[in-house]
């Protein structure tokens, strides 16, 4: 029996005006005029908490301020509104909220039952990626739906060539659907990526009757697909060198939370993947299900 379907119907744009928001638009809106849906811009005003008694005292201009930047980001949000509705005939919502940037992002994507968060990223490495990674890495981590992110180097609109690393965690296939579901509309070629790290003989028979059943159920949605296979100890630089060198224009991962002394947080090659690639990236997170074995 399949899953729900990935049907796009509520996409939701994290809008900081800067050029890689700009860009993650550009993504959004030929997407919500391809798949006919409706788009929320969401600015998010940072807001930060003081617990001192000296605090107080400046409690009242800080709220004047964010006040004020509040009203300045509505008034060129209805502008960017109207200039897309009137550009791609789609429907174009705002909002403007107060708060911690990933938090806000996470809480209105569950109240507006968004199904897709569609944002730009401006990565992260070294000191930075170890402690506190980027509000992109935050909203995949915690979002429970799909967040498709974007880089500034991903400026081919569209995505004809979508890479689909599988590898032998009982989640990977969970995402052949979504992999599928955009393929039909952007007629993309799907490129499955089998991607194992042991050598035990019996254990890449089994993945390789894996890879098998996705092309399958690939085939039985009549998607053009290519397969190549890898061994190696890094999925991420994997996914991504190959992205690279047949010129890709998404990869689609799975989240792979997990757990550890801070909670639930993405596993350590999505996270590699998020903050590094070059090309677009649709994170899935991962559904607990009886059946997560099988993913569709």
């Amino acid at each position: 029996m399949e899953k729900k379907r990935f049907h796009i119907q509520k996409i939701l744009i994290p809008f900081d005006f800067s050029e890689t928001a700009e860009l993650a638009l550009e993504h959004a809106s030929f997407m919500a005029k391809l798949l006919k849906a409706e788009i929320m811009l969401l600015h998010v005003v940072e807001s930060y908490s003081f617990a001192s008694a000296i605090s107080q005292a400046f409690s009242k201009t800080q709220n004047e301020f964010e006040t004020k930047v509040e009203a300045g980001a509505k008034e060129r949000l209805q502008q960017i509104a109207d200039e897309l509705h009137h550009r791609d005939g789609i429907v174009v919502k705002f909002r403007t909220d107060v708060g911690k940037i990933y938090k806000t992002i996470i809480h209105v994507a569950d109240e507006v039952d968004a199904d897709l968060i569609v944002m730009g990223t401006h990565g992260v490495s070294g000191f930075q990626e170890l402690l506190v990674g980027s509000n992109t890495y935050r909203v995949v981590s915690g979002a429970n739906c799909p967040i498709l992110s974007v880089q500034t180097h991903a400026k081919k609109i569209g995505f004809k060539d979508i890479v689909l690393p599988i590898d032998n965690s009982k989640e990977s296939r969970q995402k052949v659907l979504h992999a599928i579901e955009l393929a039909k509309y952007y007629k993309s070629v799907i490129h499955i990526a089998g991607i194992i790290t042991m050598s035990d003989i019996e254990v890449q028979r089994r993945f390789e009757v894996k890879i098998h059943q996705v092309k399958e159920f690939i085939e039985k949605h009549e998607i053009p697909y290519t397969v190549k296979m890898f061994k190696g100890d890094n999925l991420a630089t994997i996914s991504m060198d190959y992205a690279y060198q047949i010129n890709a224009d998404l990869i689609i991962i799975m989240t792979e939370q997990e757990l550890n002394s801070t909670g639930l947080m993405m596993g350590s090659f999505a996270q590699q993947i998020v903050n590094h690639s070059k090309v677009p990236v649709l994170s899935v997170r991962p559904m607990i299900s009886s059946d997560i074995s099988v993913g569709y």
